[in-house]
């Protein structure tokens, strides 16, 4: 056998519904056939890759870390095909526009936009892919991301949306010297980068309470948990409905946030619309000026 080669259509399928019911037995109402169906073709689909990708229970299954990392490759393929069958139904328009953001940026600035997205575009959805991870628009996942840094994006149009920086806050009326909340950026902790590029002290306080991401971080600031770094003027929304305080600390330079995109052509015209909308929209989020219409 060709190890390169694909396993049948129909295991993929039983292992994609069996994966994100959690159950053989909801699977197979999903797919409408029999839960013996559904577990004679996870154990084909074991036999073809060599590898357990379920732990079975007396009343449930459990996907094993193999199958956990298959299951997001899997159900991201069917997705794809999901949509390119959409999009040819519909004459080759896009039924959505696909965003990837990391969690912040996500629920605090893409969540309040699809209200004006759905009046701006009819019978057209926003997708959001909220991910610490660079999704790459050109392998067709998604149609657009958005990420802080200074490129290079080869193979991607990137635009600047607007210069970033950090910036000190806490939440309104916090402690003087409440701990320090750090979080990984940019391969080291929030706090280093601050320091490494010429960020004033902020707190005397040796406590710091450390977090997976940015999201949870602005979280933790936000429920009074210390004080943070954060990236403005994203942020922005949050210090005007005074959920967070900018602290007096001098903001320290970060780079831009991008909008990344693969090269559209003419007749991807929805999607270069969405391109503009969305370009202005996060601009205004921001509170950076744009160009009037």
């Amino acid at each position: 056998m060709d190890p390169s080669d694909l396993p049948p259509v129909s295991l993929l399928r039983a292992f994609d519904a069996a994966g994100r019911h959690g159950s053989f037995k909801a699977a197979a109402a999903f797919l409408h056939v029999t839960p013996s169906t559904i577990s004679h073709q996870i154990a084909d689909l074991e036999r073809y890759l060599g590898v357990k990708l379920f732990e079975r229970g007396a009343a449930a299954v459990r996907l094993t870390p193999a199958g956990a990392e298959m299951l997001t490759d899997v159900s991201a393929a069917f997705e794809r095909l999901r949509q390119a069958t959409a999009r040819i139904r519909r004459g080759g328009q896009p039924v959505a526009a696909r965003i990837s953001a990391n969690p912040f940026l996500a629920a605090e600035v893409l969540v309040p936009l699809i209200a004006d997205f759905d009046q701006q575009f009819p019978g057209m959805s926003i997708d959001i892919s909220a991910t610490e991870q660079l999704q790459d628009p050109r392998d067709g996942s998604v149609d657009f991301c958005v990420r802080f840094g200074d490129g290079p994006w080869p193979g991607v149009e990137a635009e600047a949306l607007y210069p970033v920086s950090a910036i000190a806050v806490a939440a309104p009326g916090a402690a003087q010297l409440p701990p320090r909340i750090d979080y990984p950026f940019r391969g080291q902790s929030a706090w280093q980068g601050w320091e490494s590029r010429g960020g004033a002290p902020v707190s005397t306080s040796d406590s710091v309470r450390r977090f997976s991401d940015f999201a949870a971080a602005m979280r933790a600031a936000e429920q009074g948990v210390g004080v943070a770094l954060a990236i403005w003027p994203v942020v922005q929304p949050l210090i005007a409905q005074e959920r967070l305080q900018r602290l007096p600390a001098a903001p320290v330079p970060l780079g831009h946030l991008y909008l990344l995109s693969r090269p559209l052509s003419p007749a991807q015209h929805r999607l270069l619309a969405a391109r503009r909308w969305l370009k202005r929209a996060l601009r205004l989020a921001a509170g950076v000026p744009v160009d009037p219409d």
